[in-house]
């Protein structure tokens, strides 16, 4: 069962993968989640997810328009899953030697995520 949790229970940064795009859009903060969500959420669907930084993942349930809740999965995303997932995403950016992408936290990848977005 999915229970319906805080913003303020997700580890911050977080990404946010939208069903069927391979895209991962880094979110820095509850501050920045709040600040951006509604653009964020311009295309959510219900299987969208967001991914912390502990691995835990959230479904995104739309509520009353723009309000959003962040639905505990009971997931946790394994790190070579995570890779897979930025490994997707790098190629998808156009960037080289994907094979080499390599992490050993969550944390780590949503980083490495962080700084494919300043280049």
């Amino acid at each position: 069962m999915m229970e319906p949790l805080a913003l303020s229970m997700i580890t911050w940064p977080a990404v946010l993968n939208y069903d069927g795009d391979d895209e991962l859009i880094y979110i820095e903060s509850e501050q920045a989640w709040l600040r951006d969500a509604a653009s964020l959420l311009y295309h959510h669907s219900g299987n969208d997810q967001l991914i912390d930084s502990s691995g835990h993942v959230y479904r995104l349930d739309a509520v009353s328009g723009s309000t959003v809740i962040a639905a505990y999965t009971n997931v946790q995303m394994t790190v070579a899953a995570f890779i897979k997932l930025v490994r997707i995403h790098a190629s998808n950016s156009h960037r080289c030697c994907i094979d080499k992408i390599n992490f050993r936290t969550i944390a780590d990848g949503i980083q490495l995520v962080d700084s494919m977005s300043e280049t």
